[in-house]
């Protein structure tokens, strides 16, 4: 398999690198042109309407489809005009539209377009399989203008991290004994994790964390008997969980505040001091407003 059949094959095979030009810029200048016609149209179809208004014999085709429609031969100006703008427009309206979904595609993952990059070059994978001027379309000047048809899944900062760089340096360490490679017709070498069992070991990951935040700072609160001492940690350990929830969740700004500020204001140890730990949540808000 060569050539085309080549970077099908992979594309269709492992979504995240079916990676495509949007040209936006053709996009929007096709888009341009065809609004030009249109208006010119529309221009044309107000002169006809205005010029068979004081017509004796048209005057009534601005209140009569039929008379308009199905005048004799040099009587359905208009009409035949507007038929033509109609078509136009909806050339425009479809265009239109189609240009409106490409924009909400996303980019691709600046790792899997890495690898889409190196797998052209290497000669044990694509080897260079195509020849003519679009072999430079995943090229640097290119790239903000890439799309993704089935970009991987990365909700947070941490999954991204984990899928990128813990999962690589495993394979390399041990992975690559037991995972098996993809066929031989795609490269040599090329492995693929399953993003459901990647989602499995992050989900057991991060119910760890969680499970162990709360009942960390409760033990160390105990244990330490200076309330002085005892702010500063909640301070920390009120940090490490927020930071947590901003990392390893799609938590919004206010969700992770709420979080926050419940995990602080219900602590059994915190009775004493809950109008200090009000003002520090009331300034945290304020903070997560402003920014």
């Amino acid at each position: 398999m060569e050539g085309y059949a080549k970077v099908a094959q992979l594309m269709s095979s492992q979504g995240e690198f079916a990676i495509l030009r949007r040209f936006r810029h053709l996009n929007m200048q096709k888009l341009l042109y065809l609004q030009a016609e249109v208006i010119h149209l529309e221009a044309s179809v107000n002169q006809l309407a205005q010029r068979d208004a004081v017509n004796e014999e048209r005057q009534f085709h601005a209140k009569d489809w039929w008379s308009l429609s199905q005048g004799s031969e040099g009587e359905s100006e208009q009409w035949e005009k507007f038929v033509e703008l109609s078509e136009k427009l909806e050339e425009y309206n479809d265009a239109l539209l189609k240009q409106a979904s490409l924009a909400r595609l996303e980019k691709p993952r600046p790792y899997d377009l890495a690898f889409l990059r190196s797998w052209f070059q290497r000669p044990g994978m694509g080897s260079f399989p195509l020849l003519g001027m679009d072999r430079d379309a995943w090229d640097m000047k290119t790239e903000d203008d890439l799309v993704a048809i089935k970009p991987r899944a990365a909700p947070d900062a941490f999954s991204r991290w984990f899928t990128e760089h813990l999962v690589p340096k495993y394979h390399h360490i041990l992975g690559k004994k037991f995972q098996e490679s993809l066929p031989k017709d795609l490269g040599a070498d090329i492995y693929h994790y399953k993003e459901s069992s990647l989602e499995s070991v992050l989900g057991v990951f991060v119910t760890v964390v969680a499970s162990l935040l709360p009942i960390c700072s409760v033990i160390a609160l105990y244990i330490v008997q200076s309330d002085g001492v005892r702010i500063g940690m909640i301070a920390i350990f009120s940090a490490c969980f927020s930071s947590a929830l901003t990392l390893m969740t799609s938590a919004r700004r206010i969700e992770v505040f709420a979080a926050t500020a419940a995990l602080v204001s219900k602590h059994p140890v915190l009775v004493k001091i809950n109008s200090l730990i009000l003002f520090i949540s009331l300034a945290s808000l304020l903070s997560m407003l402003y920014f």
